[in-house]
């Protein structure tokens, strides 16, 4: 059953059941009674994450079969008071484990729950977050899947279709440890590939419109990354960018937004399949210190045609055999 709670419409499909607590790491007691519960926390309302966190239900309860499965799913909307509150209510709840889509929500329900099982969806960085020890084996209570793809492969795309581009702009939050981690990586792989960036920074999704604007006169082409801040502003950044005729190009997020000319990187919902996959054998007995992250599989082109032919851009032979057009 589906009913809604907290801002923004957040999902809750509801039930109960126990978890049996192991000295060294947390895992579920498969019990007699067939039932699980699970507290589900989004940082911000965005398609890319609903789709995120539907692929993950879903599969968890394809996974279990029969058993009925409780989501108690809380959304942020992107307010940091707000993910603390949701993380220490749901330390205190009875949930047996926990899910999560959004780094800085990852850290912050990892330092409330430390007793039962977190499963990170599509996070960039887990190690350096110092949530896990290892993607293959995380050593702790949090596994789940990751989303980061060297942004050095996503350039290697984007020169190759703008082959005269001298900069890529790109925005995100400074204050998300998996954006700093690839704020890093693309700044190398830009000065490997002879670009240069040009950042602008926001603190919420309120900012993006004028964060967007600001990147205008100074980049050739834009470039967003897994930020969900962001992402939850896209159609802010594809309004400027369609207005001055500049390609905008999302890490995995949705090429349908109008002004996005495409989206180079991983299929967001194999990451929520795969993540699911994981958690029903965590709510099984599987030992979440063991379990290792998934990771995703390959890069995907999705273009959107509307706005390719408001730019007239032509695809090189090697790119347009691997585009799917929405």
């Amino acid at each position: 059953m589906i009913r809604r709670n907290r801002i923004l419409g957040a999902t809750t499909i509801a039930a109960v059941a126990a978890l049996a607590v192991a000295s060294c790491s947390p895992q579920a007691d498969t019990g007699s009674d067939d039932s699980y519960s699970v507290g589900v926390l989004v940082i911000v309302q965005a398609q890319l994450l609903d789709d995120l966190v539907g692929a993950f239900t879903e599969t968890v309860q394809s996974e279990l079969g029969d058993a009925t499965v409780e989501f108690d799913i809380q959304n942020a909307n992107g307010d940091q008071s707000l993910i603390a509150s949701i993380a220490r209510d749901f330390a205190s709840s009875d949930y047996d484990a926990f899910a999560v889509a959004g780094t800085p929500a990852v850290i912050a329900l990892a330092a409330q729950v430390t007793d039962r099982p977190i499963f990170a969806l599509a996070m960039g960085d887990p190690v350096g977050a110092g949530v896990a020890e290892s993607l293959e084996e995380p050593g702790g209570n949090v596994t789940g899947s990751i989303d980061f793809i060297d942004p050095a492969l996503l350039l290697d795309d984007i020169v190759a279709i703008h082959p005269d581009a001298e900069s890529i702009g790109t925005l995100y939050d400074p204050s998300n440890q998996n954006m700093q981690v690839w704020m890093e990586a693309l700044t190398a792989a830009a000065d490997d590939s002879g670009l240069t960036v040009a950042e602008s920074t926001i603190a919420t999704t309120a900012e993006v419109a004028q964060s967007a604007r600001s990147l205008v006169d100074r980049a050739d082409v834009v470039l967003i990354g897994p930020d969900a801040s962001v992402i939850a502003g896209l159609d802010a950044v594809g309004a400027a960018m369609s207005n001055a005729a500049i390609p905008l190009y999302v890490a995995g997020g949705d090429a349908a937004v109008p002004g996005v000319l495409g989206s180079i990187g991983p299929e967001y919902t194999s990451l929520g399949v795969s993540a699911g996959v994981n958690a029903a054998a965590v709510l099984l007995g599987a030992d979440v210190a063991t379990m290792p992250f998934t990771v995703p599989e390959g890069l995907e082109i999705v273009i959107n045609p509307e706005t390719e032919a408001a730019l007239g851009i032509e695809f090189p032979p090697a790119i347009e055999k691997r585009i799917t057009r929405l």
